[in-house]
């Protein structure tokens, strides 16, 4: 996850420049707003609305769209999640993004003990998003400074490639994938960014279609959730 923390700190500085660059949204707005949503695209997105005026239901309803596939991310962890207390689930909810996802989805077979699964998704989750919101605090300080022909913005999708790199290992995830950048690229002209919530679903459709095993190979459930007999 370092890695892709680094990358989430080098966007939260793009984003902390576009706060303090702002003329309708207060620096500390700026900086709670980051701690609330902890999503940096529907952060961009609710800036970008704010600083055209637009009214506040097209606010809402964007950033209920562009934050839609975390939908999907629930769904897919729920078998994983449910070993957990419910402060757990609630907390690791909260740090749940893109990377964190598809961390968590990666390592849960290698993780069979719910406890330390836990602890691990903890410590990753919030790595990501402590180093990606104090990017932000950063750069709403100096994010004047950082030239505009630096373009760090395009660390983004750096960093999806990487993890799509690092978790496409078989057929039926890069057919996902695949499917998923097509439609993606097809469909660029739907507004509020509602390509990206499509060609995931028609990601996934079209792989269960026509390769119906899940990525989720029987993780462990079921198990106790305390520490296992001898255990320290």
């Amino acid at each position: 996850m370092l890695p892709l923390s680094i990358g989430g700190s080098v966007f939260g500085l793009a984003m902390g420049a576009l706060v303090a660059s702002a003329t309708t949204v207060p620096n500390w707005a700026g900086a709670i707003g980051t701690w609330t949503l902890n999503a940096g695209a529907a952060q961009l997105a609710l800036m970008d609305l704010l600083e055209r005026g637009a009214p506040w239901l097209i606010i809402l309803g964007t950033v209920a769209v562009v934050q839609a596939r975390f939908a999907l991310y629930s769904a897919s962890l729920a078998p994983v999640y449910k070993d957990f207390p419910r402060r757990w689930r609630i907390l690791l909810a909260y740090l749940l993004t893109d990377q964190a996802a598809a961390l968590e989805k990666h390592f849960t077979p290698l993780l069979p003990d719910p406890v330390r699964r836990r602890w691990f998704f903890l410590g990753a989750a919030g790595l990501f998003t402590g180093m990606a919101a104090g990017g932000v605090m950063l750069g709403i300080v100096i994010g004047p400074v950082i030239p505009s022909s630096w373009q760090i913005g395009f660390i983004v999708p750096l960093m999806f490639l990487a993890i799509i790199l690092r978790t496409v290992s078989d057929r039926s995830g890069l057919m996902a994938a695949l499917i998923a950048a097509a439609v993606v690229v097809a469909a660029r002209d739907l507004p509020y960014g509602s390509n990206v919530i499509i060609a995931t679903v028609a990601g996934i459709a079209v792989t269960r279609l026509l390769a119906p095993a899940s990525w989720y190979r029987g993780a462990p459930t079921g198990e106790a959730d305390e520490p296992r007999e001898g255990a320290p």
